[in-house]
């Protein structure tokens, strides 16, 4: 990836926290896959979170071609990932066992929510321009 983009990347991240209020977030780039992935379906993440440490890590190459990422794609994986931290992960009662709920109907509400701020906003709006 050429530099220029990873810098704009980050400028987008950083942007797109302070248009959200979350403070104190890194960003980082996902790394080793260097191959193209086999089997999209099965074996491929967007992007993850760590809710102690405040680590965004976003993948921003395609999966099989593994060329830079749309813009765009990489806001609404951000979006995703802000909601993770807005939204927190519970433990409930189904069924007689105890699952995690980590995507739920608030949470995709909240990520909807995020990527509207971003498309209402100045800066981050022009990514959604055709």
């Amino acid at each position: 990836m050429p530099h220029d983009q990873e810098k704009e990347i980050l400028f987008a991240f950083n942007h797109a926290s302070e248009v959200l209020k979350l403070r104190d977030f890194t960003f980082r780039p996902m790394l080793g896959r260097k191959s193209a992935v086999a089997d999209i379906k099965r074996a491929y993440r967007l992007g993850h979170t760590n809710l102690k440490t405040k680590i965004v890590t976003v993948d921003i190459y395609t999966a099989r071609l593994r060329k830079p990422k749309k813009m765009s794609a990489i806001l609404a994986v951000i979006a995703h990932e802000f909601a993770h931290h807005e939204k927190k992960p519970y433990r409930q009662k189904y069924r007689g066992r105890w699952i995690n709920r980590i995507h739920y109907p608030s949470f995709y509400r909240q990520v909807k929510k995020n990527m509207e701020k971003f498309k209402k906003d100045a800066v981050l709006g022009r990514y959604f321009k055709f």
